[in-house]
């Protein structure tokens, strides 16, 4: 095939991934940035899954020397492989998230393979998912559509099969929504696992007087300037006991602020999903802008990033890479 054929027919299939048809390419672009918005938050939920995971198993080591509750080898092996299969899944929202974003930049672009280039990485990241280990249970088998979607878009790109671009965006996305609403418990057991054994530590801190009691006076002394001092002879049974009130509701907290978030994220991809459902059956995307929900995932982030940047993460623990860091969208 000639070259000028070959770049006839990738930026045909630059107009049909989402449209199918340039004559309504405002629906398409924002069809590309809306998704890529999604991606974007989606890499960072997983990458933030992934780290928490890899901060777990420092913890657990820790519990079992402290607390001495048993953390065998199977265990650190379970939850590295669950940090690595929660990582190939941000890998795969960041692919997705490199697609939409190649799209939406093709407007005066001499490069559409820029576009096959994105999809083929997609295909590729789709493949490599597994199933997904549990902290108590059988893995969770990966839905069938993660498979056929991948192969559906790894054909259209191989053989330039332009007008399948449709139903393969849309299978991916359909895919993505199933994956996630089979593991979310999954992803809600190991956040709330990763807090209660934060939040057995701190208790053990709090009972061998490990820690400085003095800082739930923090509301009510930090407007004013001043600080707590503690006196050898100074009774803390009170302040201990306040501590402790702080740990569970904190916990609580952590564990719903999660919950939510999960919850979010999921209407997020379904959003998406219909949005692009429609824009490739109908051929029109009346709806814009990023869905609301996304804003509850970006909060419960930037307080999970907070403090697991002070985690430490085990020697040889399948840590999350760069590519989990929060994203600039």
């Amino acid at each position: 095939m000639k070259p000028n054929r070959v770049g006839r027919c990738l930026l045909f299939l630059l107009c049909s991934i989402f449209l199918f048809s340039c004559k309504t390419s405002d629906d398409a672009n924002a069809a590309a940035k809306q998704l890529a918005t999604t991606s974007a938050d989606l890499v960072n939920y997983y990458g933030t899954l992934s780290k928490i995971a890899a901060a777990d198993i420092a913890l657990s080591e820790l519990q079992k020397n402290l607390l001495h509750v048993p953390f065998e080898k199977e265990d650190r092996t379970q939850m590295s492989t669950l940090s690595s299969e929660l990582q190939k899944r941000a890998n795969v929202a960041q692919a997705l998230q490199g697609l939409s974003t190649a799209f939406s930049n093709l407007t005066g672009s001499t490069a559409p393979t820029d576009v096959s280039n994105a999809a083929s990485k997609l295909g590729t990241e789709l493949q490599t998912l597994n199933a997904l280990p549990q902290l108590k249970g059988a893995p969770i088998p990966l839905p069938t559509l993660i498979g056929d979607a991948a192969g559906a878009i790894v054909t259209l790109i191989r053989n330039h099969e332009e007008r399948k671009a449709a139903p393969a965006m849309d299978k991916t996305v359909s895919a993505l929504k199933e994956l996630f609403t089979k593991e979310e418990k999954a992803y809600d057991s190991l956040n709330n696992s990763y807090d209660d054994v934060a939040k057995a530590l701190a208790q053990y801190c709090i009972d061998k007087n490990l820690l400085d009691e003095t800082s739930v006076l923090g509301p009510a002394l930090q407007p004013f300037g001043l600080k707590a001092h503690i006196s050898s002879t100074t009774d803390t049974t009170l302040l201990k006991k306040a501590a402790t009130t702080q740990l569970q509701e904190t916990l609580n907290s952590l564990n719903d602020a999660h919950h939510s978030a999960s919850v979010a994220m999921l209407q997020g991809i379904t959003d998406m999903g219909t949005r692009i459902h429609q824009l490739a059956t109908e051929g029109h995307m009346p709806s814009r802008g990023t869905p609301i929900t996304l804003t509850t995932v970006e909060n419960w982030i930037t307080t999970a990033s907070t403090y697991l940047s002070g985690s430490p993460t085990s020697t040889g623990s399948a840590a999350a890479s760069t590519s989990s860091q929060p994203t600039k969208k």
